[in-house]
C-alpha cells in the first residue's frame, strides 16, 4: 500500500498542512516548541468530531481546543445531512480550510444516506423495501385477521421513516408436509384487505378459506426513506456526491458502517427480509424462484424441502455480501479518483449487533470494504482487528471508541488496544482533553507510531467459512470463529479471524516461502472452522495448505454444496489436516514445533505473558493496568535471539538485528535498556523513538527542550516533540 500519510510538497492540497508539521530532516536537533502533532508520515492520532449546522462557528471551538491542548494529528467528521445542498458543501468547506490552517488534515463523511431527501426527490421508485413475512394459525373458528406493522429503522445518520406499506401476498399451507412445493398455496381471494397504510398492513382471511387449512402466511411490504441498496442509481448518485465536493479540498472521505439499515431482531430469521424490485430480479437471474416465495421457504421453511431452502438462504446472502461490497469498492476507488490517490478513505464497515446485525446488514462484507486502514468500533474482538489491519496494509489498526463519559473504560482501551498493535479514535466529548492520565498514556503510546512498520504477529489463523456463517437454517450461522481465536488468545497465542472468501480474493494465499499468508503476515498454523457449503475451490486450496510449511486444522463437515447438493465422502478428504482441533491443541503443537528451536538458540526465558510482536520482529509491551497513565517497569525478556533488560513507563518497544545491532527503539520514561550490542543508561527518565534510516540513526524525544548527552551521543540528528498537557 502507498503511504497515504507522507507530506507530498508537490500536491497544492497538502500545502498548507505541511508548512505547519515540519519535517524531521538530518540538520541535528530541530527544536520547534510547541509542536506536538506526529508528522504526516506517520499513523495518525485520530479524533472524530462534528461540523455543526451549517452557517455556524461551532466546528472552531472544537478544532481550537483540540488542535492547541492535545496531540492529535488528523481529524474526521460527520459532515451535515443532506451534503448536496449548496449550504452544507460551503460549510464543508469552511471547514476544510479552517482545519488546513491548524495543520490538520479533514475526511468528512459524503455517504449517500446523507443525502437521502435528494436521492428520494429524483429518484422516488428506488426506495428500500422491508418484506415482513409472519404465520398465523386458523383454528376455523371464525374468519382470521391479520395484522403486520412496521418497524422504525435508523442509524448514525438518523431515522429512516416508513413512506408506504402494502401487502404483497396471503398464501395456505396445506397437507401435512409442508415442505412439499404444493404445501404452499398463494391466495387469490377469500379475504379481504383491512388496511394498507406505513404503520401497519392488515387483512381479513375468511374462515372458509380452505378445508384442512391450519396456518395462513401473510406477506407484507414496507417503504423506507433510504436509497435501496440494489438500486442501478445507486452509485452514479454516489459519485455525483463526490464530484459535487472536488473543490474542497479535503484530504479524504468516510463511510461508516454501510449496509442496509440496522436491524435488532434476527432479521431474516425472524421473517424480515430486503426487498426492492431490482433486489427480487437479481435474485431470480441468480437462479432463485419467484422472491416472495422464496422469502416465505426461507423463513419458515414452507413450500420447499430443507435442502433447496439451505441453498435460497445461501444465495439471498451472498447477495447481500456482493452488492454491499460492489458499494464500497466503487466508494473506495472513486474517492481516489476524485480527490486522488494520496485521499485517506476511513472509517469501518462493522456495526456490531452480533451473531444477527452484520450479517443481515452487509454479510460481513468487512474485509471486502476497502479501506486504507484497518478500522473497527466499541467492543469489537481483538481477532477481527488485527486481521483487518493485515488486509487493509497498515501497520496499526483503530477502534472508535464511544464512551468516554466513563474514564475506566477508556483508559482500559488505549493500553488493550496498544498491546494488541492497536490505536485509539478517540470520539467526543472534548473533556477528554482534560483528562490528564488518559492524555500522558496516549502520548506514551504514540511512541511507538515512530517505529512501529508492520502489524501485530498472529502466528494463526482462523478461517471461517462465510456461507455457513450466515445461514440461518444451518448449525453455525453467526460463528466467524472468534471464540476459537479468543481462546487462543487467551493461552498466549495470537490469531487473525479470515472469511474463507478471503481465499477465492486471492488474499489468503501460499506465498512464495511456503507458508499460508494475509498481507505481510505469514502463519504458522492455519485452523479452518465450519466448511459447510464451500465450495471446491475451498478444498483445492486446503489441500495445498496440507503439503506447505504451515499446520492445517479441520474442524467440521461438509456435507453439501452451496446450492444445497448432498457432497460426496471424498469430496471431504484433505492429507495432513488435523481434524477437530481445539484451541489447546493447535496452541501445543505450536509450543512442541518452537521449543526445539529455542533450545538450539540457547533462549533461556519465555515470552512475558504481555509481551507482543510486530511481524518485522520488534518486541514490545504496553503496560497501564495499575497506573492509567503507564505502569513503571524493570524488565528482562527475549527477543528474538537476544536477552533485553529494560526500565521504563507504560511502554517499550524494540527491534535488534540477527547480529544484535539496534534497528530501532520506543520507550516512555526510559531510564535504562542493555539489549544485544546496545546499551543506554540516563540520568532522568526520557520519552523517545530511535530508528536507523539509510544507515544512521535518528530520533525524537517528547516533552523536553534539549536530548540529553548520552542520547546525542548516539545521534546528533534529534527532532523535539512537545507534550502538551491539560490545564
Amino acid at each position: 500500500m502507498a503511504n497515504i500519510w507522507k507530506c507530498a510538497a508537490s500536491a497544492a492540497l497538502f500545502a498548507a498542512v505541511c508548512a505547519t508539521v515540519p519535517a524531521q530532516t538530518n540538520r541535528g536537533v530541530s527544536n520547534h516548541g510547541a509542536e506536538h502533532r506526529l508528522p504526516l508520515d506517520l499513523p495518525p492520532e485520530i479524533w472524530a468530531w462534528g461540523t455543526g449546522q451549517p452557517g455556524s462557528d461551532d466546528f472552531k471551538k472544537s478544532l481550537d481546543q483540540i488542535a492547541d491542548h492535545s496531540n492529535f494529528g488528523f481529524m474526521s467528521t460527520k459532515a451535515p445531512r443532506e451534503v448536496t445542498r449548496p449550504e452544507s458543501h460551503d460549510h464543508v468547506k469552511r471547514a476544510v480550510e479552517y482545519a488546513h490552517s491548524k495543520g490538520m488534515r479533514l475526511a468528512v463523511d459524503l455517504d449517500i444516506r446523507r443525502a437521502r431527501g435528494a436521492f428520494l426527490e429524483q429518484y422516488p421508485g428506488e426506495q428500500q423495501w422491508m418484506l415482513r413475512i409472519r404465520s398465523f394459525p386458523v383454528t376455523g373458528n371464525g374468519a382470521v385477521r391479520a395484522e403486520i406493522a412496521s418497524t422504525q429503522l435508523r442509524d448514525h445518520t438518523g431515522e429512516q421513516p416508513v413512506l408506504n406499506g402494502r401487502l404483497m401476498r396471503v398464501y395456505r399451507v396445506v397437507g401435512a408436509n409442508r415442505e412439499l412445493p404444493s404445501a404452499l398455496v398463494e391466495m387469490k381471494d377469500g379475504f379481504r384487505v383491512i388496511e394498507q397504510s406505513k404503520d401497519r398492513v392488515a387483512v381479513e382471511i375468511a374462515a372458509s378459506a380452505g378445508n384442512g387449512v391450519k396456518e395462513v402466511i401473510v406477506a407484507s411490504a414496507f417503504e423506507y426513506r433510504t436509497p435501496d441498496v440494489f438500486s442501478p442509481e445507486l452509485i452514479p448518485f454516489q459519485t455525483r456526491i463526490l464530484e459535487q465536493y472536488k473543490d474542497v479540498q479535503m484530504d479524504g472521505a468516510m463511510k461508516d458502517e454501510w449496509g442496509f439499515p440496522p436491524v435488532y431482531n434476527q432479521g431474516a430469521k425472524e421473517g424480515d427480509f430486503w426487498y426492492s424490485k431490482h433486489f427480487a430480479a437479481a435474485y431470480t437471474k441468480a437462479g432463485g424462484g419467484e422472491f416472495v416465495r422464496d422469502c416465505v421457504l426461507m423463513t419458515l421453511g414452507a413450500g420447499g424441502p430443507r435442502d433447496r431452502r439451505m441453498a435460497a438462504v445461501n444465495r439471498y446472502m451472498r447477495m447481500i455480501l456482493t452488492e454491499n461490497s460492489r458499494i464500497e469498492t466503487s466508494f473506495y476507488q472513486e474517492t481516489k479518483r476524485v480527490f486522488g490517490p494520496d485521499a485517506i478513505v476511513v472509517v469501518h464497515a462493522t456495526w456490531g449487533h452480533m451473531p444477527h446485525g452484520d450479517g443481515f446488514k452487509n454479510g460481513y462484507d468487512w474485509w471486502q470494504a476497502k479501506r486504507d486502514i484497518g478500522q473497527t468500533d466499541e467492543s469489537w474482538p481483538l481477532p477481527v482487528r488485527t486481521s483487518l489491519a493485515k488486509k487493509m496494509g497498515g501497520p496499526v489498526w483503530y477502534n472508535q471508541h464511544h464512551e468516554q463519559r466513563y474514564p475506566e473504560s477508556t483508559y482500559k482501551e488505549i493500553w488493550e488496544d496498544a498491546r494488541a498493535g492497536g490505536r485509539l479514535n478517540f470520539m467526543s466529548p472534548l473533556s477528554l482533553l482534560r483528562d490528564k492520565k488518559a492524555m500522558r498514556a496516549e502520548s506514551r503510546v504514540r511512541l511507538l507510531n515512530y517505529i512501529s512498520r508492520t502489524p501485530l504477529d498472529c502466528p494463526v489463523a482462523v478461517v471461517f467459512g462465510h456461507a455457513a456463517a450466515t445461514n440461518w437454517v444451518g448449525p453455525h450461522f453467526g460463528d466467524l470463529g472468534v471464540d476459537f481465536a479468543e481462546d487462543l488468545w487467551a493461552r498466549g497465542v495470537k490469531a487473525d479471524v479470515i472469511p474463507s472468501t478471503e481465499i477465492d480474493s486471492g488474499s489468503l494465499k501460499i506465498d512464495a516461502d511456503g507458508q499460508v499468508s494475509f498481507g505481510v503476515q505469514k502463519y504458522s498454523a492455519l485452523v479452518f472452522v465450519n466448511p459447510e457449503f464451500e465450495p471446491d475451490s475451498t478444498f483445492d486450496f486446503l489441500r495445498k495448505v496440507g503439503q506447505s510449511k504451515t499446520y492445517l486444522f479441520l474442524r467440521g463437515r461438509r456435507t453439501m454444496t452451496f446450492d444445497g447438493k448432498p457432497r460426496g465422502e471424498r469430496d471431504m478428504i484433505v492429507d495432513s489436516a488435523g481434524a477437530d482441533p481445539t484451541p489447546s491443541r493447535v496452541a501445543q503443537s505450536l509450543d512442541e514445533w518452537h521449543a526445539p528451536l529455542m533450545a538450539q538458540y540457547r533462549v533461556e526465558l519465555p515470552p512475558l505473558p504481555d509481551q507482543s510482536r510486530l511481524t518485522d520482529g520488534t518486541c514490545f509491551l504496553a503496560r497501564g493496568e495499575r497506573d492509567p497513565a503507564g505502569d513503571e517497569f524493570d524488565e528482562t525478556f527475549y527477543c528474538g535471539l537476544y536477552r533485553v533488560k529494560a526500565k521504563a513507563t507504560g511502554v517499550i518497544a524494540i527491534k535488534l538485528s540477527r547480529q544484535g545491532d539496534l534497528e530501532s527503539l520506543a520507550a516512555s520514561d526510559l531510564r535504562s535498556v542493555d539489549a544485544g550490542n546496545f546499551r543506554l543508561e540516563l540520568a532522568e527518565p526520557v520519552d523517545l523513538a530511535l530508528w536507523r534510516e539509510n544507515g544512521r540513526l535518528r530520533g525524537v524525544v517528547q516533552g523536553i527542550s534539549q536530548p540529553p548527552a548520552a542520547l546525542l551521543e548516539l545521534t546528533k540528528d534529534w527532532t523535539i516533540l512537545g507534550n502538551v498537557q491539560p490545564e
